[in-house]
């Protein structure tokens, strides 16, 4: 028996499996989703999510359609994220949110990072330029289930981005020797002088 199979089981006689995922000796060492890729944007806020359900559209609006009974008495959310990057990496540049994990032991949380771009450009001293984003983030979290079988929001990741309205470039300059030695004298000569 694995723990795809109890959850099945469990799943055939309409009964919700969440409770027993910590408990149950099938599931304990049970890795969960691997969520990976790339997602091409427009340069207008949005937001891209991992959520509960199947995702459709209705009425001209984005909505996930689930059964509540599967998260009567909780969904997991848990999440590690391991790499997020907005266009190409550079060396130097960090991640905010690289190595941001969360744990949710019960209940049905709904994460929510606010991510701030800043379009940045990078020129080596080869010459060669580079464009890519720096972000800065913000993150709230809350368990929305209010009680057995209602939920006061959609358990799930979002990640909600927006761009800053302005550029940064950075330039990789090499600082002549000559300009060490005349820093070196100035500081020899105030010496002198005291």
């Amino acid at each position: 028996n694995t723990c795809q199979d109890l959850k099945e089981t469990y799943q055939d006689f309409g009964l919700p499996y969440f409770h027993i995922l910590d408990s149950a000796m099938q599931c304990r060492n049970s890795v969960g989703c691997r969520v990976h890729g790339d997602v091409l944007v427009s340069k207008v806020g949005g937001n891209v999510h991992v959520a509960l359900g199947k995702s459709t559209v209705r009425d001209g609006k984005h909505v996930h359609e689930f059964n509540l009974k599967d998260v009567s008495d909780g969904f997991n959310t848990s999440h590690i994220i391991h790499r997020l990057e907005f266009g190409e990496r550079v060396p130097g540049v960090e991640s905010p949110l690289e190595g941001t994990a969360k744990i949710v032991l019960k209940g049905a949380y709904m994460f929510h990072y606010y991510i701030k771009l800043v379009p940045t450009l990078f020129e080596r001293d080869d010459g060669k330029s580079q464009y890519t984003h720096q972000y800065s983030v913000t993150g709230q979290e809350k368990d929305v289930l209010v009680r057995q079988g209602e939920l006061a929001g959609l358990p799930g990741v979002f990640l909600v981005y927006e761009f800053t309205p302005f550029m940064v470039q950075k330039s990789v300059k090499e600082v002549p020797f000559s300009h060490f030695l005349i820093s070196v004298c100035a500081i020899i000569g105030g010496v002198f002088t005291v």
